[in-house]
């Protein structure tokens, strides 16, 4: 059995299908409101599939009536169940919670493909977000005043930017003199906390960082929110993507890497490998079931790395980022700035510098990127990076990281998220990830962790 097989794979292909979804959608607009839309348009921006067990899709959805001078534009929140006792168990469940009243529609089920279908902010979970939508409750509460329009009445609403069902919302605000922009943080009750003490303790060190980090505003412990200012620049997985042989970003970002690891910071986190390991057997375990060809080559890459981990002396002292790629990087020319710190910790900074190497490998081969440039700008990378520690660089504990991390990279942005050609892309990163023990990766130059290759292979 493959993803082939998996129910669940096929209904997200129906929801991200507008010809299959757009019809359902208008029929129940009209059973529930009395009225057909003079159009329909749904567009998916958030995927998350396991295979055999559930996906949630995340899709925008604008819809024009006769009556309504504008078009209407909602979130749409898509959970497909592999079980369809679990639909049954979500619409009851759904039908026992209140109905915002801009939610419009109430949960609904799509039983052909065991799917339930709620409209934001009627959701499961995170219930705050249908008083946070309201810019009367929103603003005094998470905007700075000096940002404020006089008048209440005119106060913007804030706009949904990403809603990861069952773990939090983003959500954004503009103000209206155009002088700034926030982002808000709806987190989980436990994880609340820290995320706040975690920005706030990178911000009190700002003034000593050449790069920037968000400027904390507002925490409300009550709604579980967190404002802060936007950064500007374009975040550095474009830069990437462009792969041009100008190699000054890719050196200042390594420089930055280094200021971060030696920084005075003391998060409550520690990043173990041991954590690590049980994230990415999950996470290959998801891989496998979807390709099972894969699986004979990822169970000996993982055998490899749990034995090289017996030989490795990992850091657990530095401050780490612990979730960096290149999204989480702002470039503009003349700053660099680094968002999302919830999982600021302790740990190993190779972490950090293999993280993002595998984020590049992984967009190389996506969108075949050319192998001398990629090479060069990672070389940038690492001298940029060599050239501000105190310590040497552990070059085989570096490529220890960027081989799992390549996998997770791919298991994160093609599985979970299933964009063309997502099978071609996990082949690739499996792959790289036997070239990278081998210390024969054709996109950096590492030290073989693996002696055995050719025999196992």
């Amino acid at each position: 059995m493959s993803y082939s097989d998996d129910p669940v794979y096929h209904a997200v292909q129906q929801i991200n299908h507008p010809t299959a979804i757009e019809p359902i959608l208008i029929d129940t607009w009209n059973h529930w409101l009395g009225e057909t839309p003079e159009s329909l348009k749904v567009k998916p921006i958030l995927t998350y599939y396991r295979p055999f067990n559930c996906a949630r899709v995340v899709a925008e959805v604008t819809v024009l009536t006769s009556n309504a001078a504008e078009p209407l534009k909602l979130h749409m929140f898509f959970h497909s169940f592999a079980d369809p006792d679990k639909v049954r168990h979500q619409v009851n469940k759904g039908y026992e919670l209140a109905v915002p009243p801009n939610a419009v529609l109430p949960v609904f089920a799509i039983n052909a493909w065991q799917t339930v279908v709620w409209t934001l902010p009627h959701a499961p979970c995170l219930p705050e977000l249908t008083e946070l939508l309201q810019p009367d409750y929103f603003c005094p509460l998470l905007i700075a005043p000096d940002d404020l329009p006089i008048n209440p009445n005119d106060y913007p609403a804030p706009q949904i930017f990403r809603y990861v069902p069952f773990k939090r919302a983003i959500l954004t605000w503009d103000a209206p003199n155009g002088k700034h922009r926030y982002f808000v943080k709806l987190c989980q009750e436990l994880e609340f906390t820290q995320v706040v003490a975690n920005f706030q303790q990178i911000y009190a060190q700002s003034d000593q960082l050449s790069f920037q980090v968000p400027e904390p505003i507002a925490a409300d412990p009550v709604s579980r929110t967190f404002s802060m200012r936007a950064l500007p620049g374009q975040q550095f997985t474009t830069v990437m993507c462009q792969a041009r042989p100008q190699l000054e970003p890719f050196k200042r970002v390594g420089q930055v890497l280094a200021e971060l690891h030696q920084t005075h910071l003391h998060p409550i986190s520690v990043w173990t490998p041991a954590k690590e390991f049980r994230l990415f057997n999950i996470a290959m375990a998801d891989v496998k079931l979807a390709l099972p060809h894969l699986a004979p080559s990822i169970d000996w890459i993982s055998n490899q790395l749990t034995e090289l981990a017996n030989h490795i002396d990992f850091s657990s002292s530095y401050p780490i980022h612990a979730n960096l790629f290149g999204d989480q990087i702002l470039y503009s020319g003349d700053q660099i700035g680094i968002v999302d710190w919830d999982t600021l910790s302790l740990g190993d900074p190779h972490y950090d510098v293999g993280r993002l190497i595998a984020h590049f490998l992984y967009l190389a081969g996506r969108e075949q990127l050319a192998t001398k440039t990629v090479k060069t700008c990672i070389e940038a990378l690492l001298e940029g990076y060599e050239s501000a520690i105190t310590w040497q660089l552990d070059r085989t504990c570096l490529a220890w990281h960027v081989t799992m991390q390549i996998l997770l990279r791919g298991k994160i942005s093609s599985l979970r998220k299933l964009p063309p050609h997502w099978q071609e892309d996990l082949e690739f990163v499996v792959a790289e990830a036997e070239w990278l023990l081998a210390g024969c990766s054709q996109y950096i130059v590492l030290p073989p962790l693996s002696q055995c290759f050719i025999a196992a292979s």
